[in-house]
């Protein structure tokens, strides 16, 4: 822990309220370790019981590292929520990956992004924010921000290159990727909040994304 501390204090000197911190390679590393401790202490502890010492331990730093480079816990849980949500956006496939025939690819990211919808960590964490949003309405905008919005880029960016590549006709992107998301995501998520098992979408759910894809996949450029 010394040796980090110290390297904090050489990163930090000269910099002033704010200084470097985040800037130097070696910040944004230990940075990003901190968010791995604050993701794990958040996740076991949830927002209430957590505390930046618990964090800094967990990270193998001292609390004023941790302060140093986020100056609260709500600056902090507010990070590790972008920190979580990129992290849950990064397992979904991105619209390169995602097979061209537009009707392949839009399966196959609702399968991917149901089952990571449901995955017990996501579930957990999105209590999390949800508990303490009431009363940091801040904590439930960053995960609605980096978390929904962000899943809908990606959808979007996929249907914007299938319009490119003369796949599917022009349509509005951001409003299709907007629904098919919508229609994957709200039941199971709900359901998984709720305790309830997600594993198999009802008729209706399924029937509704089919409908929806075989619209969207149907409109080929002519």
């Amino acid at each position: 822990m010394a040796g980090k501390d110290q390297a904090a204090d050489e990163e930090a000197a000269g910099a002033g309220q704010g200084g470097k911190w985040g800037r130097t390679a070696a910040s944004q590393a230990r940075r990003r370790e901190i968010l791995w401790a604050a993701k794990t202490v958040f996740f076991r502890q949830g927002y209430h019981l957590a505390s930046l010492d618990q964090v800094a331990q967990e990270a193998g730093v001292t609390r004023r590292t941790v302060y140093d480079h986020f100056g609260s816990k709500e600056a902090l849980f507010g990070e590790t929520i972008a920190f979580a949500a990129g992290l849950f956006v990064e397992t979904l496939p991105s619209a390169e990956s995602l097979p061209r025939p537009p009707a392949e690819g839009l399966a196959a990211f609702v399968e991917r992004l149901r089952a990571a919808v449901s995955e017990p960590g996501s579930v957990r964490f999105q209590r999390i924010v949800i508990a303490e949003a009431e009363r940091h309405p801040e904590f439930g905008r960053v995960l609605y921000e980096s978390a929904v919005l962000a899943t809908e880029a990606v959808l979007a960016a996929y249907l914007e290159a299938c319009v490119r590549d003369g796949l599917l006709a022009p349509l509005d992107v951001a409003a299709e990727a907007r629904l098919v998301v919508s229609l994957t995501t709200n039941t199971v998520r709900l359901k998984a909040l709720l305790g309830q098992d997600p594993a198999a979408p009802e008729p209706a759910e399924r029937a509704a994304l089919e409908a929806t894809i075989a619209r969207i996949t149907g409109a080929k450029a002519g």
